[in-house]
């Protein structure tokens, strides 16, 4: 917000809980020791992750002619948090956005209070905005990559966290939950270490990983597999949520496992489909997996089935009964 020479702006102060005083102050002055008051700030994406940036006017005081987020300022007296963040989109940009059902994504504390930031998803037509010829001197979209240019050209305010907004925005949704993307691949060595977190958490599904010994021999026996370029999994960003070895020679399926928080999200079928186009067409592919009546294999012996593989003969895997299936 910009101020008429003659017009005043009054915040409301707040202790360090956050709780308001009942006291007001005069923008401009020292904000009294011990007082706090409240800020804004709303980031616009669009469905293409691009950041609607403006750029301050050269006249303005703080950040002169510099690229900036959105929309930013400060609430005034009366404000509460949404109001001032759709108040500040409406004088800066000339939109009306509803924030009723919104909450802060998140909050940075500053020396003299606390702001709050906005995360909104909408495809603006820049050319219907109004832009507040004090304020603003243009705006535009900007990818990820452009910004952290920009910062670098020192031509945008150096916020240190600008560019995790994008990360934010990508991987939570509006209520601050986190939104599983899941994507799937051929493992490098890279993955290793979230691959066998991943083995730890599920080794007691599968026999003969049940010993410190095992498990090594298991590690081992990934990394060959990575070389030599059978090892799939899916993940969840970083973290691992899903594994898959085969063997093209043999044409089977030697381990497949999900993470017990990710099943039912179909990340078995996607890593069975990754590895059936290393597979010749309408050859035939093997798995073991439990017995009938064995109480750990409903699952798994549903989830074959409904990938077309059928029951074939019993046989014996670390001193366990097993059964393979075929899908031809």
């Amino acid at each position: 917000m910009t101020l008429n020479e003659n017009t005043q702006e009054f915040w409301d102060l707040y202790t360090k809980d956050r709780e308001k005083t009942g006291k007001v102050h005069q923008r401009g002055l020292p904000v009294p020791e011990g007082s706090y008051h409240l800020a804004v700030h709303v980031c616009i994406f669009n469905s293409n992750n691009q950041l609607l940036i403006q750029q301050r006017q050269p006249f303005k005081k703080g950040w002169p002619n510099m690229w900036d987020i959105s929309v930013g300022g400060s609430a005034v007296a009366g404000d509460n948090s949404i109001r001032a963040a759709e108040r500040e989109v409406f004088e800066e940009l000339g939109l009306k956005l509803d924030l009723s059902g919104e909450r802060p994504f998140l909050t940075m504390n500053f020396s003299e209070g606390f702001d709050d930031f906005y995360i909104v998803e909408q495809d603006i037509d820049l050319g219907s905005l109004r832009l507040q010829p004090e304020e603003v001197r243009q705006v535009r979209w900007a990818d990820k990559d452009e910004v952290i240019k920009m910062q670098a050209q020192g031509i945008m305010i150096p916020y240190w966290f600008i560019d995790r907004l994008f990360d934010i925005r990508e991987i939570y949704d509006r209520q601050g939950e986190r939104v599983h993307r899941i994507h799937t691949g051929f493992a490098g060595l890279a993955h290793l270490e979230s691959w066998m977190s991943l083995a730890e958490v599920i080794r007691a599904d599968f026999p003969g990983m049940d010993t410190d010994d095992a498990m090594s021999s298991y590690c081992h026996t990934v990394i060959q597999h990575i070389r030599n370029g059978t090892a799939i999994y899916a993940a969840d960003g970083r973290m691992l949520t899903g594994m898959l070895l085969f063997s093209k020679d043999e044409s089977k399926i030697r381990c497949l496992a999900v993470h017990p928080e990710y099943r039912r999200q179909n990340i078995a079928t996607r890593m069975v489909q990754l590895m059936l186009t290393k597979t010749a067409p309408g050859q035939a592919v093997y798995v073991e997996t439990f017995r009938e009546n064995d109480e750990k294999g409903n699952a798994a012996r549903e989830f074959y089935r409904a990938l077309g593989f059928v029951p074939d003969k019993l046989d014996i895997c670390e001193n366990y009964p097993v059964q393979l299936f075929v899908r031809k």
